[in-house]
Formats: C-alpha cells, sequence, structure tokens
C-alpha cells in the first residue's frame, strides 16, 4: 500500500479541537473529519467499506521492524473507532499497510473412504524414499492444529502454537490439520495406517482455524511469521480466501526472506467459463499454488483456474490420519479419513520440497526448490504452462534424479 504523505489528526482530537474552535470562529466546520486530508480520508472510507456485514471489525495494521514484520489487531466497538484505528494506522511511517481481517476457511470436501494411497503409488514412493525420505526437516501446519496422539503422527510432531483459543500446543479441535499432517510426516513401516510422503520430516502444528476449520486473515499471517522465527523450513496452507491483504503478504515475503519455501492450496472454486476467484495465500509472490487431480489424472473439478496454480497434485480421495472425534462437517470416521480437495494436494507438494531440502541439506535456495518442483512436474492438459494444471503433475522421482 503506498503511503500517503499529510499530519494526520484522529477524529477524537478533531472533534475536541473543532469544539473549542467554534467558540470563537462562528464559521467553523461541525464535521470531525473536515480536517483530514481528503485522499487518506479515501483510502479509509476504501478499508472500512470492505468490511463483511455482520463480522466484528477487526482492525489489522502491518508494520515495518528490523525483523518480522508486527501484526496487530483490534477489535473495533463501531465504525466511526475502526476509522479512527484505520487513520491511525495509516499515519505513521513504519506501516505497511492496513486492513479489516477477513475470514479464511479450509480447502476440502468429502468422498468415500478408500484403503490405498494412490498417490504415493502414483509416485513410486518407495523408489523416492531411497533417495530421501526428508529426513531433519521442519514443516510447518498451518491449520486446525495437528494431534500429537495419532499412532502414526506419534513422534512426529513438536509442541506448536495456537492463535485461536487459549492452548499452546497447536493440538486439532477439527480434524483437517491431522489429516494434512499425516500425508506429509505418517510413519512407515509401523505395522498401521498410512506412509506419509516425507516420512521422516517432522510437523510444527500452527492454529489458525477453530474447530469449526475457520479463522481470519490476521491469525494466519501471525502464524506464519512464528512458524519461521520457529525453525520452519517449509510451511503448508491448505487454507484460503478470495480477499489479499498487507498482513498476509507481508507474512509470506518474511517467509520467503528467510530461505522458506511456503505451499498453498490453490482454491476449490472450480474453473468456470470466467476462471476462478483469485486463491491466497497461494497468489502471493514467492508461494507455490497447487490444484489438484483425480486417481485417473484427470484435474479435480473443483480445483481453481489461474496464474497462481503453479503445479497440480493428488488432492482426490486421500486417505490420511483423523482425530479420534472429527468435527461434524468433515463426515469422517475416527482415525483415518478419506478426503477431497486441493488441502490435500498443498502437502503432497509440501512434502516434495521437504525431499528435496533433506537431500540438498543447508545448500538449498527456497526459489531453487520451487523452481525444480515446477521444472520436473509432468506436463498435463494443455502444452507447456497452463492456468488449470500450471507446469503439470509434481513428480518427486524425477526432483530427486541426479543432475
Amino acid at each position: 500500500m503506498r503511503m500517503l504523505a499529510g499530519r494526520i489528526i484522529t477524529t477524537a482530537i478533531l472533534a475536541a479541537t473543532l469544539t473549542a474552535a467554534t467558540a470563537s470562529t462562528a464559521n467553523a466546520s461541525d464535521d470531525p473529519l473536515s480536517g483530514i486530508d481528503a485522499t487518506l480520508l479515501a483510502t479509509a472510507d476504501r478499508i472500512l467499506a470492505s468490511a463483511t456485514p455482520g463480522s466484528p471489525l477487526k482492525v489489522v495494521t502491518t508494520t515495518r521492524t528490523s525483523g518480522a514484520p508486527k501484526i496487530t489487531s483490534v477489535v473495533a466497538a463501531s465504525r466511526s473507532s475502526a476509522l479512527d484505528l484505520i487513520l491511525e494506522g495509516l499515519s505513521k511511517p513504519s506501516t505497511i499497510g492496513v486492513d479489516l481481517a477477513h475470514s479464511v476457511t479450509i480447502d476440502a470436501t468429502n468422498d468415500t473412504l478408500r484403503s490405498s494411497q494412490w498417490a504415493l503409488n502414483r509416485f513410486r514412493a518407495e523408489s523416492v524414499w531411497q533417495t530421501s525420505t526428508g529426513r531433519g526437516v521442519l514443516v510447518a501446519v498451518v491449520d486446525t492444529g495437528v494431534s500429537a496422539s495419532h499412532p502414526d503422527l506419534s513422534g512426529r510432531v513438536l509442541r506448536g502454537r495456537d492463535f485461536v483459543g487459549a492452548s499452546s500446543s497447536g493440538k486439532d479441535y477439527n480434524g483437517h490439520g491431522t489429516h494434512v499432517a499425516g500425508v506429509i510426516a505418517a510413519i512407515a513401516n509401523n505395522g498401521r495406517g498410512i506412509a506419509g510422503l516425507a516420512r521422516s520430516s517432522r510437523i510444527l502444528p500452527v492454529r489458525v482455524l477453530n474447530s469449526a476449520g475457520s479463522g481470519d486473515s490476521a491469525g494466519v499471517a501471525r502464524g506464519i511469521v512464528w512458524a519461521v522465527d520457529n525453525g520452519a523450513k517449509v510451511i503448508n496452507l491448505s487454507l484460503s480466501s478470495n480477499r489479499a491483504d498487507s498482513a498476509g503478504r507481508a507474512a509470506v515475503a518474511y517467509a520467503v526472506s528467510k530461505n522458506v519455501v511456503v505451499v498453498a492450496a490453490a482454491g476449490n472454486d472450480g474453473c468456470g467459463l470466467f476462471g476462478s476467484p483469485r486463491a491466497y495465500p497461494a497468489a502471493y509472490d514467492g508461494v507455490l499454488g497447487v490444484g489438484a487431480i483425480a486417481s485417473n489424472g484427470s484435474t479435480a473439478s473443483y480445483s481453481s483456474c489461474g496464474t497462481w496454480v503453479d503445479v497440480v497434485a493428488p488432492g482426490s480421495g486421500i486417505v490420511s490420519t483423523m482425530l479420534a472425534r472429527p468435527h461434524s462437517s468433515l463426515g469422517c470416521r475416527p482415525n483415518y479419513c478419506v478426503l477431497s480437495g486441493t488441502s490435500m494436494a498443498s502437502p503432497h507438494a509440501a512434502a516434495t520440497a521437504a525431499l528435496e531440502i533433506a537431500r540438498r541439506g543447508s545448500r538449498y535456495n527456497q526459489a531453487t526448490v520451487r523452481s525444480l518442483i515446477r521444472s520436473t512436474a509432468d506436463d498435463v492438459g494443455a502444452a507447456g504452462y497452463d492456468t488449470r494444471t500450471g507446469t503439470g503433475v509434481i513428480n518427486p522421482r524425477r526432483l530427486l534424479a541426479p543432475r
């Protein structure tokens, strides 16, 4: 957001000043906003107009620091107080941007339970694991949390952070995040359940979505920054919103600047005659946006299309770990469940990034990893890049092949 010059006075201060001025100046304006720069006020009005009817007016101010961007949020009691907060934020030279927090939700739909992991069969995972299992790579799952007690994730899940409730561990009360984590890092060869594609990686749970699978953009941005500052090498974001915001953009930029690979679901809005609504954070610069394919190799009907789709990955009929008591909205059985969506495609790409990082060790570069995932994909759909399938279906075997 472009900073606007001019001295800013909050409406409360203006009101007091103008009241005093009225006593001596008969023609003084009764409007407390009359002294504010018109362009600045128009910017603040535009931000306020973006509020979702019925939702809290949470004003999010993102400011520049010497390190991570500082993201603060305040719930305003009224539209006038929200306007005050927006103007106050815009007036600070260190401000990157001011937004109203908006809804963010998981990107998952349901499907029939399956007994096999067709994605690993497609990838020939056993062959992949001869080169890399993702050992030592910390993958942050910024989601509904992760169940550290699931037998197929035991010892894989670190203590995380909760940006929704009072918990400090990143515990899952929905099941979506636990499903995503299993796709990435479920234990192999333990005589039960499934195997994760990056089966020796570790999971850092960051809870930004509540038990119903919803949250807001401020929580997601804070979660990304926290994950970076706590050692994540890959961040998976199986969630989306159709609105961009300063906090999310700054958080992603911070992650990229710290050499973190950021992977996000491309959205479940389908690809209509006029395309799809933009999906964030997948559409932010530096993010690997992931669409979904079905087991027969076709692009999933629900998968969004657009310039933010870099690659596609298995997303339909994906069996993975689940809570003993999953949220009813998922329609899942206990412990293991099949889900479909770009939410399930994204962790396959995140796991692939972990495989490559583990192979390269400290010599990896996040931009190179993203570029290689794109360039080694199996081209499908229209020849070359297309907005439905990106550069094609991710291929971990080709990515890890000697070069």
